[in-house]
């Protein structure tokens, strides 16, 4: 039984080996098949695009062989909804399992390496990591840490700017360009988004809606306010106030009744990104600055306050928000893509939108992608970045030629999604999807100041925390090796 099942495993390798030479040459050509890639402004030309093979894509040259190495990914298990597994053990016939399991199959027959992972609970990666890089046991090849826990590894100097790792190329589209342009300092790159897993996709942050309770309530379509880019926080406010109604009639709200939006504390961070604004942002220089104290971001703090206060949100649960949904206790709920699969259950119809404009003249919506996502980090002490440089470049080719479309064209926008429209917002949250070096870092504890005490004084709570900002993110810089030019 083993044989067999081993030789039609490797049948599947020979099929992707080919479908990997007739891959999609361009961004353009994957966007036809309906998977989101970076959008890059390139020269118009009449020429038709060439089809390159896996080894001119990556750099790799044909017949490499690495002779067994064992490639170990540190990832984290599936608590909630974050995980980042890339090992599944067998073929069961569902499309995204059986995608990751041919991916690496073909991988490891492409360059004679074993491909394992050890896997444990999110709070414990951080210090398997530190221990290996202090140890300089070279015990995991790379690892995928939650968003702080990553950038945390970086400041404390135990990782490798990926930039070093010959022939790794991060304006290839398997690196997710959100996140290389969003976390670049100083022309270094210490931690990633890549298609060789998908944690970061499945934290893409998203707003729920209850179609029933649009239609009974006489609402305006959600989709259509998307699309004439009228989806403001003003028209979400409306719509959530005339929402809400005290459904078991004993004159309070509770959770017996109809809210406007369930949601939680990191609705906030995905509101002032949302809005297009940032706690720390890229300067000229390409390093990273305090952008946070403008006249700007406190306007759009007041309105999240003022959203997330109202009589019509409810954010003090977060086992709520997904239970509210299934029972039609709310017309908004906010969370993560990962619950599509939860909820494609649920016998209430729903849709899927984008975060709102902070204001109409707003030119593009914005996409938070929650902190809990797994970003890819590189041990300092690994001895051949050569080597491991070019079986990173291709584990993400082939993870966007098989596991992207798995995940993103079968599973979210065709089993998951209720209807065309979700999945047309589903494009819209995927190329706008944004990260905020100030939430990974927290210098000065700006952001718990934001997040846990949500203060009506704003230019107070930032006066508290300026020195202490200012002192660990020049730290940061120090440790990382980032001339300033101070």
């Amino acid at each position: 039984m083993k044989g067999i099942k081993r030789t039609i495993a490797l049948f599947m390798v020979c099929m992707m080996i080919a479908a990997c030479s007739q891959a999609a040459g361009s961004p353009e050509d994957a966007g036809q098949q309906g998977t989101p890639v970076a959008v890059r402004m390139e020269p118009e030309t009449e020429e038709e695009p060439q089809e390159l093979s896996l080894s001119e894509r990556t750099g790799v040259p044909e017949g490499t062989d690495f002779g067994g190495w064992n490639f170990n990914a540190l990832v984290y298990t599936n608590a909630n909804w974050g995980w980042d597994e890339i090992i599944y053990e067998e073929l069961t016939g569902e499309s995204l399992n059986d995608a990751f399991y041919n991916r690496n199959l073909l991988v490891e027959s492409l360059l004679n390496i074993s491909i394992t992972q050890t896997a444990r609970d999110a709070g414990a990666l951080t210090g398997l990591y530190k221990s290996s890089v202090t140890a300089g046991d070279s015990a995991y090849a790379a690892g995928w840490l939650r968003q702080k826990e990553a950038a945390g590894c970086a400041m404390s100097n135990l990782c490798l700017d990926l930039n070093t790792l010959e022939p790794v190329d991060l304006t290839h589209p398997w690196w997710d360009y959100h996140s290389v342009e969003d976390t670049t300092m100083g022309g270094k790159n210490y931690l990633v988004a890549t298609d060789i897993s998908i944690a970061d996709k499945d934290a893409i942050w998203v707003i729920y809606f209850d179609k029933q309770i649009l239609e009974d309530v006489g609402l305006e379509s959600p989709y259509e306010l998307v699309d004439s880019g009228r989806w403001t926080q003003d028209k979400m406010m409306e719509m959530m106030d005339a929402a809400v109604l005290d459904m078991d009639g004993d004159g309070k709200m509770g959770k017996r009744d109809r809210w406007g939006l369930l949601t939680h504390s990191e609705n906030f961070a995905a509101s002032w990104l949302a809005a297009g604004e940032k706690i720390v942002s890229l300067n000229a220089d390409g390093l990273p600055e305090a952008t946070y104290e403008n006249e700007r971001f406190y306007d759009v703090w007041d309105k999240t306050l003022k959203l997330m206060k109202s009589d019509s949100c409810y954010y003090h649960d977060i086992g709520y928000i997904s239970s509210g949904l299934r029972d039609g206790n709310t017309l908004f709920a906010t969370e993560v893509i990962a619950f599509l699969r939860v909820y494609r259950v649920n016998e209430r119809d729903f849709g899927v939108i984008p975060m709102p404009k902070y204001e109409e003249t707003q030119k593009d919506y914005h996409t938070y992608v929650a902190e809990g996502t797994g970003l890819m980090i590189v041990p300092k002490t690994t001895e051949d970045g050569s080597r491991l440089g070019m079986v990173l470049e291709v584990l993400g080719a082939t993870g966007q030629d098989s596991i992207l479309p798995a995940y993103y064209d079968v599973c979210i926008k065709t089993r998951d999604s209720r209807d065309e429209e979700s999945g047309r917002m589903l494009d819209i949250c995927f190329t706008t999807r944004c990260y905020d070096l100030g939430l990974m870092f927290n210098w000065g504890g700006v952001v718990s100041t934001l997040k846990d005490t949500a203060p009506d004084n704003l230019s107070k709570a930032f006066a508290s925390t300026r020195k202490g900002f200012k002192k660990n993110m020049a730290k940061a810089f120090e440790s990382l090796g980032i001339d300033t030019g101070n």
